[in-house]
């Protein structure tokens, strides 16, 4: 692996503890996927009604988060024998949910076209993957749409 993905396992070790206790409590892999989405939700909320300086905080907080829930789905799923399917599609499906919530903000602040031109870059090479899984195609684990964990959908 290269570039930032190379720090993923580093990542994902420093959240095993929160991992052990969300199985140890039976949390759901889907709760975490919903409460990533609800921290891009708010991140854009934050981007989109606080002045700037304001905004810098709460959005990097919220960020970090939904890459920690980002990260805690799978691999919950992964540690406790719950990895379907259904559940990949959801986690991708929700990760690009806040990725879209969270670029929303910037309509307050830049053009539609510019934020929409943004959207779909940041998420186009996950639909064609979540295409191309749905039509039973494998996922493909190199260029831009390189998925380092590509287990969940195994």
């Amino acid at each position: 692996m290269n570039g930032l993905y190379s720090l993923k396992p580093w990542y994902a070790d420093r959240l095993a503890g929160v991992r052990a206790g969300c199985a140890a409590r039976g949390v759901s892999p889907d709760t975490l996927t919903w409460a990533g989405v609800a921290c891009g939700a708010a991140a854009g909320a934050a981007l989109a009604f606080l002045p700037a300086p304001f905004a810098a905080l709460p959005v990097a907080v919220l960020l970090a988060a939904r890459l920690g829930f980002a990260n805690l789905d799978g691999a919950l799923a992964r540690d406790t024998g719950r990895t379907t399917r259904r559940g990949a599609v959801l986690n991708e499906l929700g990760d690009r949910a806040a990725d879209l919530a969270m670029l929303a903000g910037f309509l307050t602040v830049a053009p539609l076209w510019l934020v929409a031109t943004a959207a779909l870059a940041a998420t186009l090479p996950s639909w064609l993957a979540l295409a191309g899984a749905a039509a039973g195609a494998p996922r493909r684990n190199g260029g831009p749409s390189a998925r380092p964990n590509a287990a969940c959908w195994s």
